[in-house]
């Protein structure tokens, strides 16, 4: 009996520890700006930034709480401090400046 409550303990905590971590993956919109444009995430550490113009692939790698994109035809990588306010993802640029973005869920995109 005892094991059998230790899995489960131990399985609890597991899935609170994990659900309280915010998640980079995904597909970004900004907001609070002129212009449209996303940052994708996906699961392989590759990525995307799309302006309705143009589509630029990356790959990226998270750090704490810094995230480092490589441009696809780049040699130069960019790093940017991240952080989460409540559902918003906040990137600051190269000149401070935060750039706050929503999470597009599916039923958003086909809106």
């Amino acid at each position: 009996m005892k094991k059998y409550i230790s899995v489960i303990v131990i399985s609890l905590l597991m899935v609170l520890t994990t659900g309280c971590k915010k998640n980079i993956i995904g597909k970004w919109k900004a907001i609070d700006t002129k212009n449209e444009y996303y940052y994708i995430f996906n699961v392989d550490k590759t990525c995307s930034y799309e302006m309705n113009v143009a589509r630029l692939d990356c790959t990226y790698e998270i750090d704490d709480n810094k995230i480092t994109i490589l441009y696809k035809g780049n040699d130069k990588t960019n790093s940017f401090q991240y952080r989460f306010e409540g559902n918003n993802l906040i990137i600051k640029d190269d000149r401070g400046k935060d750039n706050k973005f929503t999470k597009i869920h599916r039923t958003m995109e086909s809106k």
